[in-house]
């Protein structure tokens, strides 16, 4: 396997709160691997130390070879980190055309006409292509999420960040949004996926991490981190379901 992310004892405290305590992970090119924890475990926030939202007090990320550690969002999303946030943030005076063609153009580093190529490229795939030429705020949640994906998508990144994007999802969605992300793998494009749609996760990823008080607690493949004792404690309990097709106990009942 071709290392594509890496982090080296990478730790986050916030005052006297640790998020991420020495966290060490690697992603090699074309890997889907799935982010599972309980509210406060310290998910998006290790999304943020990866996209360069946050920065490690102690530790080392580094991205295709090159230490990236000290590097800001913008320049990290040039290198190829894309990333999606669980509260959407469209440009909501702009329409959704120019919310992706902003994302190809200022990310992924296209202009002119293969800009708008591009952007309607990925709004076509993201089921977005009969709203392109409608203002961001009209959209509701379910189309901000799809908005957020595309816009990642649009930066052409070779690591995507998922937070949160099959929450509120119906059965048939969430089976379109797993063809989407496993679409994105067969790139090569590498998937980090936050999420509590348990059957979301496991129809698309090939490992599962579970992180619970900013520490890893289980990581190997999903049937096996979900019947870990310790990874079922930290969800109190919940019953969750591997299955694509599961009924109302195939999310954990956790917030972010």
């Amino acid at each position: 396997m071709t290392t594509l992310l890496e982090l080296e004892h990478v730790t986050k405290r916030f005052g006297s709160v640790v998020v991420a305590d020495e966290l060490s992970l690697a992603v090699g090119a074309g890997d889907i691997v799935g982010i599972v924890g309980p509210n406060g475990a310290g998910k998006t926030s290790l999304f943020g130390l990866i996209s360069g939202d946050l920065a490690a007090n102690v530790g080392a990320i580094r991205f295709d070879g090159h230490d990236v550690t000290h590097l800001d969002a913008s320049a990290r999303c040039r290198l190829g980190i894309g990333r999606t946030y669980q509260v959407p943030r469209p440009f909501v005076d702009m329409t959704v055309f120019e919310n992706v063609l902003v994302a190809v153009q200022q990310g992924g580093g296209l202009r002119r006409q293969a800009s708008y190529a591009y952007a309607a490229e990925m709004l076509d795939r993201t089921g977005l292509a009969q709203e392109a030429n409608l203002p961001a705020e009209r959209l509701g949640l379910l189309q901000r999420k799809r908005l957020e994906m595309a816009r990642a998508l649009a930066t052409r990144p070779r690591l995507l960040l998922l937070d949160e994007v099959a929450g509120g999802l119906t059965d048939p969605e969430v089976e379109q949004l797993v063809e989407i992300v496993t679409g994105i793998r067969a790139e090569g494009i590498a998937v980090l996926w936050i999420e509590h749609v348990m059957r979301a996760l496991t129809a698309a990823v090939d490992r599962m991490i579970c992180l619970a008080g900013g520490s890893f607690i289980g990581d190997g493949e999903p049937a096996e981190v979900l019947s870990n004792p310790a990874v079922r404690e930290v969800f109190l309990g919940t019953e969750v379901t591997t299955s694509l097709t599961g009924g109302a106990s195939d999310t954990t009942g956790e917030g972010a």
